[in-house]
């Protein structure tokens, strides 16, 4: 007689097993501006726990002041706020953003910002004019154009000028700066303020990141009653939205 040793019964998957849950981030109030975040860390359905506002705490006064913050007559730190956000980069990414904006557009700029980011749009960087300080806001604002930075709040004049900036009270936002130059004209002549800014003057000619009034960017600022400086009939500025107080 042959003896067979019988086959070993392999058990089925459970009817009622299911994937392990994903575990996303709750906060990233940890996360310096640039850190790039994993797609799959991310709550679409919880993006309010990613769009913050708070204001100027003592660690944050020791960044900015003598820099982008100084002593003056016109803001206080009271009146201003720190937006941290999401947004996507040019390798569309997500990363870590922040600006500082003034305290009445804060609540615009957070919705503004959570829909740009809920459509994927790409900013490159935003980071605090501060970390390109050169020693005064108006070469500070050439530096960070330079790095295509988008940022908002500096206290320092318009450049080329002798006049207080919508910057400097925290009621403007540049928006990728590099690709959306701002352009002044000397006697019909183009007058750039940055590297490379000549190729993208030229606004009839569709390039990526170039903001115009078709872009979601323009369209959400303006819903929100921002103006742009694309508009300007004097010079542009492509990158610019501002909001009066």
């Amino acid at each position: 007689m042959i003896s067979c040793t019988p086959k070993p019964t392999i058990p089925s998957p459970s009817a009622s097993s299911s994937p392990t849950p994903a575990v996303f981030l709750t906060s990233i109030g940890d996360f310096p501006a640039g850190e790039i975040i994993a797609d799959d860390q991310i709550d679409l359905e919880h993006l309010d726990s990613y769009f913050t506002i708070s204001a100027i705490d003592d660690s944050l006064m020791a960044r900015i002041y003598n820099k982008s913050y100084r002593e003056n007559d016109n803001i206080t730190l009271d009146e201003l706020r720190y937006l941290k956000i999401l947004h996507y980069n040019f390798n569309h990414q997500i990363q870590v953003g922040e600006c500082i904006v003034n305290k009445e557009i804060s609540d615009d700029c957070i919705e503004i910002f959570t829909e740009l980011f809920r459509n994927e749009y790409e900013i490159q960087s935003m980071y605090l004019i501060d970390d390109f300080w050169t020693g005064d806001g108006s070469s500070t604002d050439t530096a960070s154009m330079n790095a295509n930075n988008s940022s908002a709040f500096c206290y320092r004049v318009i450049a080329g000028t002798t006049k207080l900036s919508n910057h400097a009270l925290g009621f403007a936002i540049d928006i990728n700066p590099y690709q959306n130059p701002y352009i002044t004209y000397q006697d019909g002549v183009p007058v750039y303020y940055h590297n490379d800014a000549e190729n993208y003057a030229d606004r009839t000619v569709a390039k990526p990141h170039m903001i115009t009034h078709d872009d979601l960017c323009y369209q959400l600022f303006i819903q929100h009653g921002f103006t742009w400086g694309g508009d300007w009939k004097n010079s542009k500025d492509y990158q610019h939205f501002e909001k009066s107080e």
